[in-house]
């Protein structure tokens, strides 16, 4: 009985020995969580790649010939800057020529999807484990190209300026155009901040602003200035006119007429006293005002 009990211990642990061997070797699981999907890969066959036909839940696997790789089917955002404190700890700018041969590094982000049903292409082209590493392997040396050729297209003022825009929607298209065969589509792309020419060129946009500043400047303040005058022109022009329509209104019959009625005033006003105010001409000494004789 006691070889029976024995062996019967034996047995139960071999049995999990077994089974432990069985399910860590032979037989294995992994959970695929909700916005991510999974592939089988084929370790010992190159018999390519089979999408699972569910994206979430339990996968059953042999792990000694083949490996789940999971990738992210939710929109991935990266951003390639020279700021070390965004993105990674390094500076990761990118570099390019204008066709006015112009270096110019720029901060880029870009927002990208994945198609689930494009990832078994997706990892057959790119090899790629894990999705970081083709983030900042493959899609940033196929961004700094695109920004190579589209910018060859441009001026530095172009997409410094008012054709900026335009500049990025064409580089956003060349990116779609490139990864739309791999089952990955652009979101968003973008320059982050403002463009970053030589120091030298810097400088010498600012001169120019500075001297563009101060043309406008000086044209309004010379437009101000002529205002002014053609201002004042006509106050002295309404004057004048004023002045000669007076004059042409005071004719000798009206002159005469004003200084009998001051004439009349002065009579009226007369105490039968003769005038102490004389006046000396070239006929003698005569009062300031006449007064007719009384016949």
């Amino acid at each position: 009985m006691r070889n029976l009990g024995t062996r019967a211990v034996l047995f139960a642990v071999a049995a999990l020995v077994g089974l432990s061997l069985l399910f860590g070797f032979v037989i294995n699981w992994t959970v695929i969580p909700p916005g991510y999907t999974g592939i089988h890969v084929n370790r010992i066959v190159a018999r390519g790649v089979t999408r699972e036909d569910v994206v979430t839940g339990f996968v059953w696997f042999n792990p000694v010939q083949t490996q789940i790789v999971v990738y992210p089917t939710f929109v991935q955002r990266v951003v390639w800057t020279s700021d070390v404190h965004e993105g990674n700890p390094a500076n990761e700018e990118i570099t390019f020529n204008t066709r006015d041969s112009t270096p110019v590094s720029v901060d880029v982000a870009v927002s990208y999807l994945l198609d689930p049903q494009r990832v078994p292409d997706f990892y057959t082209k790119f090899r790629a484990d894990r999705i970081e590493t083709f983030t900042h392997g493959f899609m940033r040396d196929a961004t700094r190209n695109v920004l190579t050729d589209v910018g060859s297209e441009y001026n530095f003022d172009d997409i410094n300026g008012t054709r900026k825009e335009e500049f990025i929607r064409k580089a956003q298209d060349e990116l779609n155009r490139r990864f739309l065969p791999v089952g990955i589509s652009i979101q968003q792309f973008g320059i982050v901040g403002s463009l970053r020419p030589p120091r030298a060129l810097l400088e010498a946009i600012s001169a120019k602003n500075t001297a563009i500043q101060a043309a406008i400047r000086t044209e309004n303040e010379l437009r101000q200035a002529t205002a002014e005058a053609k201002k004042r022109v006509a106050i002295a022009e309404g004057e004048a006119s004023a002045n000669r329509a007076l004059a042409s209104s005071l004719d000798d019959k009206l002159l005469e007429w004003e200084r009998l009625k001051i004439q009349k005033e002065w009579v009226a006003k007369w105490n039968g006293a003769a005038p102490s105010t004389l006046v000396s001409g070239a006929s003698g000494v005569a009062p300031l005002i006449s007064v007719p004789a009384v016949r």
